[in-house]
């Protein structure tokens, strides 16, 4: 099962399918907490500078820092920080956790990172737990105090909303990627059995041809690659099956072309062998005539074998036709004359040379000429034709048998 290729389809495309999700994931992913960090920024400095604007103007409007520790008590609890306010000495004046009121803060302490402000500057340093604020009022421009504001609040909730946004972005990708793994695994099968359905067919098809059955045909009407190999199947099947025939027919025409001189060479011998025939020359001599036919048709054999196994050798050359049909006739003119026949041709001055194997040719010849004689009744006649017909030169042999 696993190794067909219906499953390895449907292996395939679910992990196309997996990849392209997961990294869809990630981009959204990499791209949410982006757009969250900066969100986190830009929240943080505008609540910052609200702070920093209020404690301002409420310094302003109450002439000094007395009752500020309800407002940042107040804010710790909104903002779910630590805020701590100082003056300019470093004394802290309020805290949100009411811990260091009224006693020296240290802003270099562990975890905090302070730099002196300029004039007019609204950052005096950062820190990992903790951001320095100087606080000025815009119309006199000078130092106030300092404000104090931890992380917590920008880190939880940026950790929070990254929480949230995994947890629905998960949520969404993992029932989206089981829903369209389903349906791709889905539209993968029906399609993979469309696809491997005339494969399947031509598997059977090739074991059947394997089993002898030459007469498989493959019926399948795609015009794209799998038509192509269906074609290609049923052309193989044709020429199978045609060169079965042929063998039959050879094997059928061997086995009566071998009977002949077998019967007289065994018929000569019981004749012999049992006085009714001297072994004088003349029936050497029959005998040896008949023995010479067999010893062709062997070669004749051996001939074609290497012909199917393309092993026959040519040696090309420009010949006259003619004379090659002329040599076949005087060949075989004493074997016509002994049955009575008659031999002509036709065969005009003007033929042209021709590029072919001169003994191959003249072999196809007295084979064919010796066939019409064999085929061809007392007082029938056998005539040869020549002629030119365009590029090549048109040779035939016809009988009144």
């Amino acid at each position: 099962m696993i190794h067909s290729l219906q499953f390895r389809l449907l292996a395939a495309f679910a992990l196309v399918i997996l990849i392209t999700i997961s990294s869809i994931f990630f981009l959204i992913s990499q791209a949410t907490i982006a757009e969250v960090r900066q969100f986190g920024e830009r929240f943080e400095r505008a609540y910052t500078g609200k702070m920093r604007a209020d404690l301002s103007r409420y310094y302003s409007t109450q002439g000094g820092w007395e009752g500020i520790q309800p407002v940042v008590e107040q804010w710790g609890e909104l903002y779910k920080q630590r805020i701590i306010v100082t003056d300019i000495t470093g004394t802290t004046i309020a805290d949100s956790k009411k811990e260091l009121v009224g006693k020296p803060y240290s802003p270099d302490s562990p975890g905090m990172l302070i730099q002196s402000p300029r004039k007019g500057a609204e950052d005096t340093g950062t820190g990992t737990e903790g951001f320095g604020r100087l606080l000025q009022p815009p119309w006199e421009r000078e130092t106030i105090g300092m404000l104090y504001i931890s992380p917590g609040l920008l880190a939880d909730s940026e950790r929070v909303a990254l929480q949230i946004i995994y947890s629905k972005i998960g949520r969404f990708f993992l029932w989206g990627g089981l829903i369209a793994v389903g349906i791709a695994l889905a539209i993968t099968f029906f399609m993979s059995r469309r696809i491997l359905s005339p494969v399947r067919a031509l598997t059977a098809a090739a074991q059947s041809l394997g089993r002898g059955d030459f007469s498989q045909r493959v019926q399948i009407k795609d015009k794209g690659e799998v038509g192509e190999l269906t074609n290609a199947f049923n052309s193989m099947a044709s020429d199978l099956e045609r060169a079965e025939s042929l063998r039959r027919n050879m094997v059928a025409d061997v086995a009566h072309e071998l009977r002949t001189p077998l019967s007289n060479l065994r018929g000569y011998l019981e004749a012999v062998h049992d006085g009714i025939i001297k072994p004088d020359v003349d029936t050497i001599h029959s005998l040896n005539e008949e023995a010479m036919l067999l010893s062709r048709l062997v070669d004749d054999l051996q001939e074609l074998s290497l012909a199917e196994a393309d092993k026959i050798k040519l040696t090309r050359q420009p010949e006259q036709i003619a004379d090659l049909i002329k040599q076949a006739m005087a060949t075989t003119q004493s074997q016509a004359t002994a049955k009575g026949l008659s031999l002509t041709a036709n065969l005009p001055d003007n033929l042209p040379p021709v590029d072919i194997d001169q003994q191959r040719i003249a072999q196809v010849l007295h084979n064919l000429i010796e066939n019409a004689i064999a085929h061809t009744s007392e007082g029938g006649t056998i005539t040869i034709d020549a002629r030119e017909c365009q590029n090549w030169v048109q040779v035939s042999v016809t009988d009144t048998g």
